[in-house]
């Protein structure tokens, strides 16, 4: 389903009588450009949390007015997508522009961070397959790889098999660089012998970890790691959070046993500039159905 996003602050919905999407086990929400909507510029200082559940409402509110309710009576795979390519990057790198300035490809840097809730290289395959299809890009420049809820306990060989599938993409050339997100040693050090492409980056949540280790410190300088920093939660959104979004706009049982899977936060910024062109978020989840 594509959806033009309305102004659906006022709207009240009567209880549905029956669900909306019942064989569904697989949806997708792609926010596609966040610049491009007013409605989620309003408010600023929004948690990435905030900016999702708010996006997911909004397309909710809006199946509701527009929508044919048996739309989604068949559907296994549920997809809300924007309503025209005006939100999306690919040939329009000019959409929201104030300038005259034509840019091109080569102008921008598309950065994506993917937070994954499984370690399934299969989910993290689809992820970036997806985000390319949606954005019809070719290739990305960053990719950044999160496991937030999964902390401490993750070891090489549980991410070692993730790695391999972003270097089979590095190897086609549909990314250029990636890197990791809160590995500390000896697990940055163990993944940096055991891959063929080095991770160019290492982003560290600074309100985990206070201040950076020394040895850290001295590990990602003498092998050229850039060490950055971010805020993101924990955890993005959980289930009790996607299913409660779900079931305030939809059936109860549309809104049962889902499972956010992966989150994907994007931006395309002009190269040696700073300025976001576009941003947006995808996120994806998958549940089982018991069948009566």
């Amino acid at each position: 389903m594509s959806t033009n996003l309305l102004d659906v602050d006022q709207a009240i919905f009567e209880p549905l009588l029956s669900p909306l999407f019942p064989k569904a086990t697989e949806i997708l929400f792609y926010t596609g450009n966040t610049l491009a909507l007013p409605k989620l510029m309003k408010k600023t200082n929004k948690s990435i949390t905030e900016e999702i559940i708010e996006y997911i409402s909004t397309v909710l509110q809006t199946m509701r007015i527009e929508m044919n309710e048996k739309q989604f009576q068949n559907e296994t795979y549920v997809k809300f997508l924007p309503i025209s390519d005006e939100t999306s990057i690919t040939n329009n790198y000019n959409g929201t522009s104030s300038d005259t300035e034509q840019l091109t490809r080569e102008d921008l840097k598309f950065s994506v961070k993917i937070f994954l809730r499984s370690l399934d290289p299969e989910l993290l395959s689809h992820t970036i397959d997806t985000v390319l299809n949606q954005l019809k890009e070719n290739y990305l420049e960053s990719v950044m790889i999160s496991l937030p809820n999964l902390g401490v306990q993750i070891k090489l060989d549980d991410f070692l098999p993730l790695w391999r599938i972003i270097e089979d993409y590095i190897d086609k050339q549909k990314i250029l660089s990636a890197g990791v997100c809160d590995f500390m040693l000896p697990l940055l050090s163990d993944l940096y012998d055991s891959c063929n492409h080095k991770p160019y980056a290492n982003q560290i949540n600074l309100g985990v970890c206070c201040s950076i280790p020394e040895e850290l410190n001295k590990y990602v300088k003498e092998h050229n790691i850039q060490l950055l920093t971010h805020s993101d939660p924990i955890d993005i959104i959980n289930e009790t959070d996607f299913q409660e979004v779900i079931r305030k706009y939809c059936h109860e049982y549309d809104s049962i046993n889902w499972k956010p899977l992966s989150i994907v936060r994007y931006n395309s910024v002009i190269k040696n500039r700073g300025i976001i062109k576009t941003k947006g978020f995808f996120i994806y989840a998958k549940r089982e159905l018991r069948m009566n």
